[in-house]
């Protein structure tokens, strides 16, 4: 015989239906959030080996106990804050992508997307292009390999969809495109250009000597 349901808990499980709301963040993972938002202005002010723990845990408004908590170390926190940057930049250029089609337009829009989330001068977004893989720390480079790999994968499904002329490596105009719109972080100038000019500048000048 199966058991009535108590009314509270009906209730209870139905006030939480609304339609049209979204979840609410749970409290551990509200104050995740703030933790990791705090570490990446502190970071980015501050230095990595500037930034202390404590300083995190103040900006944060939490106690430096509750800060480790929810990370081990710096270098659990400092992964945090780049995962979230990278992620976010992934899902800007798939998202922009998703609804085109003609290949060489598809690789535009992603040239654009990637110039501009590097340059909105967040540093989250911009270690995994800027900073040779030897200086990551080692307890968490794996990791970090394996997202800037996930991130990459995007351009590889791109340039494997262009027509190219015969003998063009793809791997290495996959190199050399990403190289050349990450560097614009070095000789960026927001009142000559922008960032959506300076991707398909560097694109257009590529694509008159690689197209078939």
């Amino acid at each position: 015989m199966t058991a009535e349901t108590p009314t509270k808990d009906r209730k209870s499980r139905s006030s939480k239906r609304i339609s049209g709301d979204s979840p609410t963040p749970r409290k551990g993972e509200q104050a995740k959030a703030r933790i990791i938002s705090a570490a990446e202005t502190l970071f980015n002010k501050q230095g990595f080996d500037g930034a202390s723990m404590r300083d995190i845990a103040a900006a944060a408004e939490m106690q430096p106990a509750s800060v480790y908590y929810y990370f081990e170390s710096k270098e659990e926190l400092l992964w945090a804050v780049w995962e979230k940057g990278g992620l976010e930049l992934l899902h800007r250029v798939a998202d922009t992508i998703a609804n085109k089609t003609d290949p060489w337009q598809r690789m535009e829009t992603a040239c654009v997307a990637h110039t501009t989330g590097l340059l909105d001068w967040r540093r989250a977004n911009q270690a995994l292009f800027i900073m040779p893989p030897w200086h990551y720390p080692e307890s968490i480079r794996a990791r970090v390999i394996a997202l800037r790999d996930e991130y990459e994968k995007i351009f590889i499904g791109l340039i494997d969809d262009l027509p190219l002329r015969k003998g063009v490596d793809r791997r290495y105009l996959r190199l050399a495109v990403i190289g050349a719109l990450s560097w614009s972080l070095f000789w960026f100038k927001k009142e000559r250009d922008t960032p959506g000019a300076i991707a398909k500048q560097m694109l257009s000048m590529l694509r008159a000597g690689i197209e078939d």
